[in-house]
């Protein structure tokens, strides 16, 4: 017998659903599991800011408790505090930067060359080359940078597209540069508010990716099982030394019920 879990987190892109649409049967095994233990979302993708995820699950029907959004811009804003930095220069779609400001208004997202103390890195896909040049003129001066995350693509329906992994070779092969930090996945800072609250073998975290995902679980000591509905093969399962505890097509097949009895 196995500890019964008492909360199960989910990644979303590759996992849940792919370019916004569900996988089959997805959000009525979501609905299920939330009325047994808590349910958790948790997501590298920068791209969008924790209200668009919180409206994007609400209209799929999904299970939404109010601090059920993991994000790695919460993470990245605290540190950003806990530093005491009010200059930072922040690269992100709109959408986001605009979330962002609203959280800190004190914060100078656009300061000037001269004046930038940190240089953030979201997910930015709509940046215009003028944008790239920017974030150049600044790492390559030696700012500190941070990212949010370093996942090197991320998810579509026509298949992966480059990711901050992918600009953060870009800003190394230029200038030679790596950024300081990344809060998203594998960081096991991202469960830690769950952490706090129960023990690593009573959280259950599900999610499509090796290096990130299940790197994860493996960090923070909680249960994993890998969906093979998104980025994971079974032949890339084949080749790993440790493999994840349990591996299925897709969310809807996963015997939850012989988790929360700790049957697994």
């Amino acid at each position: 017998m196995s500890c019964p879990v008492k909360v199960v987190v989910f990644d979303l892109d590759g996992t849940l659903y792919l370019s916004g649409r569900p996988y089959p049967k997805a959000v009525k095994t979501v609905n299920e599991v939330a009325k047994r233990v808590p349910v958790y979302y948790l997501s590298n993708n920068t791209s969008k800011s924790p209200v668009f995820y919180e409206n994007r699950l609400k209209v799929m029907g999904l299970p939404l408790r109010d601090d059920a959004i993991i994000s790695a811009l919460y993470l990245s804003l605290d540190a950003i505090h806990e530093k005491g930095l009010k200059n930072v220069y922040f690269f992100a779609n709109p959408e986001v930067f605009e979330w962002f400001a609203a959280q800190d208004p004190s914060l100078n997202l656009q300061p000037s060359v001269a004046d930038t103390e940190l240089v953030l890195v979201a997910y930015h896909n709509s940046f215009d080359y003028r944008e790239l040049c920017e974030l150049s003129f600044r790492v390559q001066r030696g700012i500190p940078f941070w990212v949010t995350h370093t996942d090197f693509v991320c998810p579509d329906a026509n298949g992966p597209v480059p990711d901050i992994g992918s600009f953060m070779a870009l800003l190394k092969t230029a200038y030679g540069v790596e950024p300081e930090r990344s809060f998203g996945k594998p960081n096991p800072a991202m469960l830690s508010n769950l952490l706090k609250k129960y023990k690593p073998e009573e959280i259950l975290f599900v999610g499509d990716r090796l290096y990130t995902d299940f790197e994860l679980a493996k960090r923070a000591g909680c249960r994993f099982v890998l969906p093979l509905c998104g980025e994971t093969k079974r032949e890339d399962v084949e080749k790993l030394d440790v493999k994840p505890e349990l591996v299925v097509e897709s969310v809807s097949d996963i015997d939850f019920d012989a988790f929360f009895r700790g049957d697994v």
